[in-house]
């Protein structure tokens, strides 16, 4: 009989999925010199504001910092949380665990985002308790964060599961004592799921 008695979900890629390719021609348009992901995320100060370390108007200053023609905090945040697109199969199978076990969420986000996608997506309704990296000032896949999630859930390693669609963060939580899925697709997530021993309500 499986012991695991609550499913932990990663948000970005995994229940809500997300692109740039709107963002980062607006700010391209605006004048900032940004080649790609991981160059925005240095520039911008990303890592930092994802850590709690720059508040949301710092890193609005550091984004207007990169742009000729500055955006207001209105404008950015449009552009910004509008990034965002929901996997319907995923935030059902999510619905459809909260029947049987305790369903939480941790994300490395910023204050911003996760302020949007707490409404967005009505976090509250779809899992018990949730928390994001900025709040605690940790990061997956770093120890610290999963031990905040325990003591934060109140369950032990063992009683939990963490699907998250990054290969380091699934190897983060096993190196926790969890068990972990690196997540693909819902098929492969559900039957994953099954594989483990919990018995998956219908839907």
């Amino acid at each position: 009989m499986s012991q695991i008695k609550h499913v932990v979900f990663d948000l970005g890629k995994v229940l809500v999925d997300f692109s740039y390719t709107q963002l980062f021609p607006l700010l391209r348009h605006h004048g900032a010199p940004i080649r790609d992901v991981e160059d925005f995320a240095v520039r911008a100060r990303l890592v930092e504001y994802e850590l709690g370390q720059i508040s949301t108007k710092e890193f609005l200053q550091e984004i207007n910092a990169l742009l000729n023609h500055p955006l207001s905090e209105n404008e950015f945040q449009s552009a910004w949380c509008g990034i965002f697109t929901p996997i319907p199969q995923m935030l059902s199978l999510a619905r459809r665990l909260q029947t049987q076990f305790g369903v939480y969420i941790i994300s490395n986000t910023s204050e911003m985002h996760w302020n949007y996608l707490r409404e967005r997506f009505s976090l509250t309704e779809l899992c018990l308790d949730s928390f994001a990296s900025f709040e605690v000032g940790q990061m997956k896949p770093g120890a610290a964060i999963y031990a905040a999630a325990e003591k934060r859930f109140n369950f032990t390693a063992v009683e939990a599961v963490f699907i998250d669609d990054r290969p380091e963060n699934v190897a983060g939580a096993k190196a926790c004592g969890w068990q972990a899925i690196q997540h693909q697709s819902y098929g492969q997530t559900r039957d994953a799921l099954i594989d483990l021993g919990l018995n998956l309500p219908a839907g």
